[in-house]
């Protein structure tokens, strides 16, 4: 057996165990997503780093380019003048390794239609001069040349092996070439290997990495950069074979989803944004940004279990922390509480003797001014006051059972005033009528009756607010002024008015009843009603069953001299109406869902022989809806039949 500090104990473990899980449930969730989003800001900046950083690069071979153009464009009067130029401007400009002009057609004749000086700088650092031009050269029709001298700018082209020249792979700055008339006579080049240009990128990553948060927890992981030409061609990345083998589109394989698909061509649109998808068979986040100069696009490459990672650590570590505040907040309790509950354990022997009858056993003291004093305290009280209270139960359990006895035959008296023979005329075959009333206490405040006279059936069906004796007395009072009424007037607006007349005088308790009344003619079928805020009754016989066109009215008791509206329907032959109180409508299951009108319907949509048959299938089904639960409401229900 657990003692009661014990409980105690665990309760305050348990519940600052609930109150610890939620809130570290909260501080993980918030911990990881907000360092989370700092380690996305820290690759957003890692990205604009390198970007600047490779602009900054694209404009050196530009600026050098552009310089260069200008000796160049002086050095026009000989071929060999313009060799020598292209030489001495590639010796002053390591990071190039080939420069060239590809003239117009004949611009020198003695060189012949296609004349293209190049200068190379070869891995052993020698110069070499070339004139590469020819008709397998065929510059004149290559890309780089024709749109240069459309455009009249300068450009960079896609990733290409040069066999004529640099024989690398490489990219091309070319800018077209003016002479002194301005006009322009040729397109001068400058090769930048790709080699040089993914160790440079490689290089700027690593630099920033290394100021990075969590640098040397992904070493397992790959986190590298790549750029876009402005055809999808790749100008730069970690395999170097793929500037020269496809597109980005033709490196997606199997993993061409519509996240990887929108990259690529927001890449090529020149945008700046970051979307999560798979990249080499690892789900990653890529973050890209243009790099307008020369008209491509940078992406570097997170996966995320890399991205996710540090926010997991550092929330986890929060939460290892917690749970170690909570274990020795376990002990201090625990200690704390057998030490303050240890009276307890003195007055609850005190406690079993007075259990057993021995009210002068001594109590045990106590010292301390607390909770446990008063408990003690109210022991002493209990003691005095135990006798008398025996005494006093000992009447109080003879005069219930006293009251037990008269709601009996209240009941008893309750149930005798409605009918309860069946069938009721059993001389006549032109009507069969059932009616039963189970009330939810002794007595209840549900009632129905139902009057023949001179070939009229006079019936009624009514719920009184509330329950018990006080409803029993105005179901009483109802039945009897009905009664009186039918046996000398037949209209039902005149004997419902009577009813709420005589029920709203002096009805200090404002209680009311809804009520439905109606006065059948059955030498002609045609049915009476006057309705005063009850349920609607019901018609069956036809295709399936309908509720009777009923003026709502207010219920009997609410305002005297209130003007009733009749209503008048004509029933067909085989016609039975179906009347009840809401305690059909609104019994409830162990769920505390109501049985509804829904229900009901779907009950009477089945072939019933007889009143008493419709009675008691309506019955079974309710118990079978509300089962176990406890009865509500009362419930009444009342049938009649219409043969002719």
């Amino acid at each position: 057996m657990i003692s009661f500090s014990g409980r105690i104990t665990r309760r305050i473990v348990l519940s600052m165990l609930l109150l610890m899980s939620f809130i570290s449930s909260l501080i993980y969730l918030f911990a990881q997503k907000e360092i989370t989003d700092l380690t996305s800001v820290h690759y957003q900046d890692i990205l604009e780093t390198t970007n600047d950083k490779v602009e900054g690069m694209l404009d050196k071979v530009e600026v050098s380019a552009v310089n260069n153009l200008a000796e160049i464009q002086e050095s026009l009067g000989t071929p060999e003048e313009v060799l020598n130029a292209l030489e001495k401007e590639l010796l002053l400009n390591p990071h190039i390794v080939g420069y060239g002009v590809g003239f117009n057609p004949d611009y020198y004749p003695e060189k012949g239609h296609w004349f293209e000086p190049y200068v190379a700088r070869r891995d052993n650092g020698q110069i070499e001069r070339l004139q590469i031009g020819s008709d397998q050269h065929d510059y004149l029709n290559a890309k780089w040349f024709r749109e240069t001298l459309e455009t009249g700018k300068g450009q960079w082209s896609d990733p290409y092996y040069d066999e004529a020249g640099a024989k690398t792979i490489l990219c091309t700055f070319s800018a077209p070439v003016v002479d002194n008339e301005g006009n322009t006579v040729g397109v001068f080049g400058a090769d930048i290997p790709l080699q040089w240009l993914y160790e440079e990128l490689s290089r700027l990553n690593e630099q920033v990495n290394r100021k990075s948060y969590f640098r040397k927890r992904f070493d397992n992981e790959r986190i590298y950069s790549f750029i876009l030409g402005r055809d999808g061609v790749y100008i730069a990345h970690p395999e170097m074979e793929r500037p020269l083998t496809g597109s980005y589109f033709d490196f997606a394989g199997t993993e061409m989803s519509e996240e990887y698909r929108q990259i690529g061509e927001e890449m090529l649109a020149g945008k700046k944004s970051s979307k999560t998808t798979y990249m080499d068979g690892i789900r990653s986040v890529v973050y890209y940004s243009p790099l307008s100069r020369a008209g491509w696009s940078m992406a570097i490459v997170v996966p995320t279990s890399a991205l996710y990672r540090p926010g997991k650590v550092i929330a986890t570590i929060i939460l290892l922390l917690m749970g170690i505040g909570l274990l020795v907040t376990s002990l201090i309790s625990g200690l704390s509480t057998r030490r303050a509950t240890r009276p307890l354990k003195y007055l609850a022997t005190s406690a079993e003797e007075i259990a057993k009858g021995n009210f002068n056993t001594p109590l045990p003291e106590i010292k301390q001014n607390d909770e446990i004093r008063l408990l003690r305290d109210s022991f002493e009280d209990m003691q005095h006051s135990l006798s008398s209270y025996v005494d006093k139960l000992t009447t109080a359990t003879a005069q219930r059972a006293s009251l037990e006895n008269e709601l009996d035959i209240a009941r008893k008296i309750q149930m005798a005033m409605l009918p309860k023979t069946y069938p009721p005329y059993p001389e006549r075959n032109d009507i069969d009528i059932y009616g039963m009333l189970t009330p939810a206490k002794a007595v209840g405040g549900d009632m129905y009756d139902f009057v023949l006279r001179d070939d009229k059936l006079f019936f009624c069906v009514g719920d009184v607010s509330g329950k018990g004796l006080p409803s029993a007395l105005w179901m009483a009072m109802i039945v009897a002024v009905f009664r009186t009424q039918v046996a000398n007037e037949i209209r039902p607006e005149k004997i419902v008015t009577t009813l709420n007349d005589a029920l709203s005088a002096r009805n200090e308790l404002m209680m009311f009843a809804t009520f439905f009344l109606g006065v059948l003619d059955l030498t002609t079928g045609e049915l009476t009603y006057c309705n005063a805020g009850h349920e609607a009754p019901l018609l069956l016989g036809g295709d399936q069953p309908e509720f009777l066109d009923i003026e709502s009215n207010i219920p009997l008791g609410v305002m005297a001299e209130w003007n009733y509206k009749v209503q008048q329907k004509t029933l067909a032959p085989g016609t039975t109406l179906f009347l009840y109180t809401d305690g059909l409508t609104e019994a409830e299951g162990k769920d505390h869902a109501q049985f509804g009108r829904d229900n009901v319907v779907a009950v009477l949509n089945t072939p019933l022989t007889s009143a008493e048959m419709l009675i008691g299938t309506v019955t079974d089904a309710v118990q079978d809806f509300v089962g176990d639960a406890e009865q509500s409401d009362d419930l009444t229900l009342f049938a009649i039949s219409y043969r002719k």
